[in-house]
């Protein structure tokens, strides 16, 4: 039998496992969903999450962490925006995903 080859070195690994990390959690899809069309507020994504600014503020600061947002300052405001273009992508296909899921359980 033929040996894999694995193409990922450990450190491109640990990073796409942090991305993972950093989305893998209900209010963090949220808030990346939301911000697919413009940048918001925290105030604004805890209004559309339903978490406190508190809870949503600690999502973001992960989100950050991991590289996958970042923000900038306007006066007393700070907004958010998705740094990585791919995790644009993935929000959209696990969007997709989900809605086909939808469908399949509804025809059974």
């Amino acid at each position: 039998m033929k040996k894999l080859k694995f193409d990922l070195n450990k450190k491109q690994l640990d990073h796409l496992i942090k991305g993972i990390r950093g989305i893998a959690h209900p209010v963090r899809f949220m808030i990346l969903y939301s911000l697919l069309k413009d940048e918001l507020s925290v105030s604004d994504l805890s209004e559309y999450t339903g978490a406190s600014q508190s809870v949503t503020s600690q999502h973001l600061s992960k989100m950050k962490e991991s590289g996958i947002l970042e923000n900038r300052k306007e006066s007393n405001k700070v907004f958010y925006f998705i740094k990585d273009p791919n995790y644009r992508e993935l929000v959209k296909i696990f969007f997709k995903m989900s809605q086909e899921e939808e469908k399949n359980t509804k025809k059974r």
